[in-house]
């Protein structure tokens, strides 16, 4: 008699996956950031806590310059969300236009093979028959320049004067969208790079007012800890900064 169990036939039941959440458009850090930082300096111009904060150097000036500056670091945050959308918004433009240029570039390709291929297939070097056009904007920027360059001192079938002209238009069209992109991508770089010296200054200036209200509302006399939640603080242990 064979000791091997027999299998049920049953499957193991399949592991759920979650879907991933995309980033949204805003940085929630941020967002929680700086409201922290507006709920504990608004808690500390309270009348009933005030005076004893003063004691310990958070002064009405201090807490009013730290509120302002929440409010300047959500325009800072605004400003950086709508750059992003802007470089985002620009190199899809950008690249609409890099397939347009292609487009224009390949038909002249086609027209110089049209007129070298049976009698002279080493002059469609010269156009780049078989080499890549794209790739990178550097190489985009000089294929383009040097199909024009050719195809302006060529009399190639079907490629009038007209033709050229609008092609070197949609090459100037790409390299403008190009800069835009650039411009764009280097504005919500900087703004994000303030916006992150911003926070710290905040978050620093927050947490010297927790300090103060912590050691004035200690967490070892249980009859603070509903002062201590209004400045964002546990009710048993000290902030740990």
């Amino acid at each position: 008699m064979s000791d091997t169990i027999a299998t049920t036939g049953v499957a193991a039941p399949a592991t759920e996956t979650k879907p991933k959440r995309s980033p949204g458009p805003i940085n929630q850090a941020h967002a929680r950031a700086l409201s922290r930082a507006e709920s504990v300096a608004t808690t500390a111009k309270n009348a009933a806590y005030a005076s004893a904060l003063e004691e310990r150097d958070i002064e009405a000036d201090f807490t009013d310059t730290l509120l302002a500056d929440v409010g300047k670091g959500r325009d800072k945050a605004a400003e950086a969300l709508a750059n992003t959308t802007a470089h985002r918004n620009a190199s899809a433009t950008a690249k609409r236009e890099a397939k347009k240029l292609e487009a224009g570039l390949r038909e002249v390709q086609i027209a110089a093979k049209q007129k070298y291929a049976r009698s002279n297939r080493i002059a469609m070097g010269d156009y780049l028959v078989g080499k890549k056009l794209n790739g990178t904007i550097s190489n985009l920027a000089q294929t383009s320049q040097t199909l024009l360059n050719k195809a302006a001192g060529d009399k190639l079938p079907g490629f009038t004067a007209a033709k050229i002209k609008s092609l070197t238009t949609q090459r100037q069209t790409w390299l403008d969208a190009h800069a835009t992109q650039a411009e764009a991508e280097t504005a919500a770089m900087t703004a994000r790079a303030e916006l992150k010296t911003m926070l710290k200054s905040i978050t620093d200036r927050r947490i010297a007012v927790q300090l103060a209200a912590d050691a004035e509302w200690s967490h070892t006399e249980e009859t603070n800890a509903a002062i201590r939640k209004e400045f964002a603080l546990s009710a048993k242990q000290p902030l740990k900064a």
